[in-house]
């Protein structure tokens, strides 16, 4: 019985520990796992972008990066509050162009989840929110659709990730593929 105690007190320890310590839930893959809600949230989201950057109306950078329809951020921490990251959507940054290529970082919030009963989720215990994050890099050549790269990041801009609620979890690029 002494055991018992013992145990149940280490558990009441260390799990608040690892909580504090930042351990946090990552999405990765095709086959994630990921909650259904949150990933339809980010395809709303991530479907029009792909759109405008993989079947372009255009073919010039800079009327490229002009086309692509989202919020825009500077890396300035004082201008992301009025992104709407915890909101949903999507936000470019680190924007760049050349004569021939046009380049650009995104981050995708999936905003806070829905109550979605269609999955008929009875008891959901995930996290309230998912984000994402790639870069593209779109290379022009006369009287043809641009080649686009997309090169999937390991982690977003923190000052991003602080503006998504606080247990918002990480998903790389290809979670959302397919």
């Amino acid at each position: 019985m002494l055991r018992a105690r013992w145990g149940a007190a280490l558990v009441c320890v260390i799990v608040p520990a690892v909580a504090l310590a930042g351990c946090s839930t990552e999405y990765h893959g095709y086959d994630s796992s990921i909650d259904g809600v949150l990933w339809r949230q980010v395809a709303s989201f991530e479907d029009p972008l792909s759109r405008s950057i993989y079947a372009p109306l255009v073919n010039e950078p800079t009327a490229y990066l002009d086309s692509v329809d989202s919020a825009l951020w500077d890396r300035a921490a004082a201008s992301v509050a009025d992104l709407g990251v915890e909101d949903g959507g999507v936000v470019l940054y680190d924007i760049s162009s050349t004569e021939s290529t046009a380049e650009f970082s995104v981050f995708i919030s999936s905003g806070p989840r829905s109550d979605d009963s269609a999955d008929e989720v009875l008891y959901y215990n995930g996290p309230s929110s998912v984000f994402t994050c790639y870069g593209i890099t779109a290379r022009f050549y006369p009287e043809a659709t641009p080649l686009v790269d997309r090169v999937i990041f390991a982690e977003c801009p923190a000052a991003l990730v602080k503006a998504a609620p606080l247990d918002a979890a990480f998903a790389s690029g290809e979670v959302f593929d397919g």
